[in-house]
């Protein structure tokens, strides 16, 4: 997974709840549709602040518990819930190594 796939999909979840460390989101049912949605519970893998994924199906809802010393509660929020696309572009650099994905799109095979 790399971080404009996470750019895309940020459109299509919803900010529950949050308290630092601990994240609830609400999923949009076009999200089921994104070649890279499977991989979000695969973000605490590689080192990442993402300590642990749980997907509730029927209820649509994500719980992503994250380590706040390492990713910024506030810009995790923002760059969810936030309008401005032009921001979360430039919070995804600076999120990109804490939630264990490329920061760009790879190159396409040849």
């Amino acid at each position: 997974m790399n971080m404009q796939e996470l750019l895309e999909m940020r459109t299509l979840v919803d900010v529950v709840h949050h308290v630092p460390g601990r994240l609830r989101l609400r999923l949009d049912p076009r999200l089921r549709e994104h070649p890279a949605a499977a991989q979000l519970g695969d973000l605490r893998a590689n080192g990442s602040g993402i300590l642990s994924t749980r997907l509730n199906p029927m209820a649509r809802s994500l719980v992503v518990e994250y380590d706040p010393k390492r990713i910024d509660p506030a810009a995790l929020e923002e760059f969810l819930g936030g309008a401005d696309a032009a921001r979360a572009e430039v919070l995804a650099g600076s999120l990109a190594g804490v939630f264990g994905v490329t920061a760009k799109t790879p190159p396409e095979s040849r």
